[in-house]
């Protein structure tokens, strides 16, 4: 049982190192003010078919919503599931009540950056 929950760990953590390598390479391309794991991966209860939710917030978004797509997913390793705010769309998304806003805040694993609005 003990090494179960071990490996469990290690490819927890094998995910985050993951989206911590694809924060490193979108920093390259984007100015960015924050990278955060979320959804099942930061909370531990994901499964072999889980993908990686990764919340990224930049300045420098394209603002038409298929330009910040292709922007975030060119090069973005497998299973890698990127979505995209500027800071103030990040700030709205968390004072509406946006679900994925709320748990990059509330359980959300950082792996470059800070959140805004987060205080």
């Amino acid at each position: 049982m003990i090494a179960a929950v071990e490996e469990r760990r290690r490819e927890r953590g094998r995910l985050i190192a993951r989206a911590t390598e694809y924060a490193g390479a979108l920093a390259k391309r984007l100015d960015l003010c924050a990278v955060v794991v979320a959804g099942s991966v930061a909370r531990g209860d994901f499964n072999v078919w889980s993908d990686i939710d990764v919340v990224v917030i930049a300045e420098d978004l394209p603002e038409r919503v298929p330009d910040r797509e292709l922007a975030l997913i060119a090069g973005a390793p497998a299973r890698v599931q990127p979505v995209g705010f500027t800071p103030a769309e990040f700030e709205a998304a968390l004072a509406k009540g946006n679900p994925l806003a709320r748990e990059a805040v509330d359980a959300g694993v950082a792996v470059a950056g800070e959140l805004p609005g987060a205080g």
